[in-house]
């Protein structure tokens, strides 16, 4: 197979005692970290990997892990190495949800099971779930930390058994089963990157606030997600996919809770039956209610809860936090923003 990219060079990145230069800007030490440990020409991953990483995205979680980690004095060394952690348990995430749910564009390019086939995209995925674990091994290598450890592998547990109930349960039609399946799903690598460095520096007494407030931004984000799948999203993706798919969302939770008596309990058996039949008439009738808006205001909750959980912390805490917090409003409010201007359409 033929590159489909022009290939990054790995940069060496500047040694210091602690590993990557310190000095150097954040995103700048997590490319070069990731580069550094990408596969050798002769690996059979080495071409999957770099096209995967010739973009690195936003690096969010890694970068918050290390505003987190020098915001309660977790040394350098250890705060790195957690960060490439949960980014590479992140994007191990991405790979395998992508071909879950066939999903063949994401950042409008191909994903890689699209680019590769299904069977590397699974080795890689793979791949990447071990490397994030030696990268967590290194951060309490001193023998400290265990239960960071056990924290992240409880994440991604947590994220699988998530992903999971999408295609073995039953369908998700009220507000309670999908706060527990997306509570599952999507929070869990948002909260890794603050509760590592948390456990690692012995700040334990911020955890329960913390837990609070992600566990509400992650809901709140998915339903931004959510919203957008109706409107439709990531380079010309078709709208509805998750309806035609059966998967939960939280504007057929919110168009359910608008219907009475036997309309109720027709979408209802629709939601339970096989994916395949045609999903127009439910989707005319979910554009022709309110059931963005009430989604929307949902999600406004959910971050209402957020801001108030975040108000006590420390100030360098919920400094550290802020990049996160600020760019997941941001993407809400430019889904509820889209979503007003469809119904008002």
């Amino acid at each position: 197979m033929q590159s489909q990219f022009a290939e990054r060079r790995p940069s060496k990145p500047e040694q210091t005692g602690q590993g990557v230069a310190a000095t150097a800007d954040p995103r700048t030490r997590l490319e070069d970290a990731i580069t550094a440990l990408l596969p050798a020409p002769q690996s059979p991953l080495h071409e999957v990997a770099h096209f995967h990483f010739s973009r690195f995205g936003k690096l969010l979680r890694g970068r918050t892990a290390l505003a987190v980690a020098a915001a309660v004095g977790l040394d350098d060394a250890r705060a790195l190495h957690w960060a490439l952690a949960v980014e590479l348990m992140h994007n191990a995430s991405l790979v395998h949800d992508d071909i879950c749910d066939r999903d063949e564009q994401r950042r409008h390019r191909s994903t890689i099971f699209s680019a590769f086939g299904t069977p590397l995209a699974i080795c890689f995925g793979d791949w990447l779930v071990a490397r994030s674990f030696e990268a967590a091994t290194a951060a309490v290598a001193d023998g400290q930390g265990g239960a960071a450890f056990a924290a992240l592998a409880a994440a991604m547990r947590r994220l699988s058994e998530g992903q999971a109930a999408e295609f073995t349960g039953a369908p998700v039609l009220t507000w309670q089963t999908y706060d527990q399946v997306v509570g599952e799903k999507t929070a869990p690598l948002i909260l890794a990157p603050i509760e590592g460095p948390l456990m690692l520096a012995g700040a334990d007494r911020h955890l329960a606030p913390v837990r609070r407030a992600i566990h509400a931004l992650g809901l709140a984000y998915q339903m931004s997600n959510d919203m957008l799948d109706v409107l439709g999203k990531d380079g010309g993706a078709a709208a509805y996919n998750d309806l035609r798919r059966r998967a939960p969302n939280a504007v057929s939770v919110s168009f359910r809770s608008l219907l009475v008596n036997g309309h109720r309990a027709a979408f209802d058996a629709w939601m339970a039956s096989p994916a395949g039949d045609a999903i127009e008439p439910w989707a005319e009738q979910i554009a022709a209610t309110g059931a963005l808006e009430i989604c929307a205001q949902r999600l406004q909750e959910q971050l209402d809860i957020c801001r108030r959980e975040c108000a006590d912390l420390p100030d360098g805490l919920r400094a550290a936090l802020s990049p996160l917090v600020s760019y997941l409003e941001k993407a809400t409010a430019a889904t509820r923003a889209r979503a007003a201007g469809a119904e008002g359409a």
